[in-house]
């Protein structure tokens, strides 16, 4: 029996957005991309990049960096992500690659 997850492990809201995004754009996310969602929106960067890791992690989505190799995202990496505070401008070059549905 498969057993339902009782709340969901990543913002449902910001989800749906994101995948609206890709559909309407018909391709792969870039950290621009991301940047202009969250001034356009009045949402943190950070939350975005939350919600894009959870979703890596769990096979819903994945991340391939700037030289087109495909990223294994985990939770660690996102501690070590959020152990600094709010990111930075240095913190996102990090993911200066592209982010799309599996």
């Amino acid at each position: 029996m498969q057993q339902l997850m009782s709340e969901p492990l990543w913002d449902e809201g910001l989800s749906s957005f994101l995948y609206g995004e890709y559909a309407k754009r018909e391709a792969p996310l870039t950290l621009e991309d991301l940047r202009g969602f969250a001034n356009e929106n009045a949402v943190r960067i950070g939350d975005i990049l939350e919600t894009l890791f959870l979703m890596s992690i769990y096979g819903e989505w994945k991340y391939t960096d700037a030289s087109g190799a495909e990223q294994e995202l985990d939770e660690e990496a996102l501690n070590e992500l959020y152990a600094k505070g709010r990111l930075t401008d240095k913190d996102l070059e990090a993911f200066s690659g592209i982010w799309q549905p599996v």
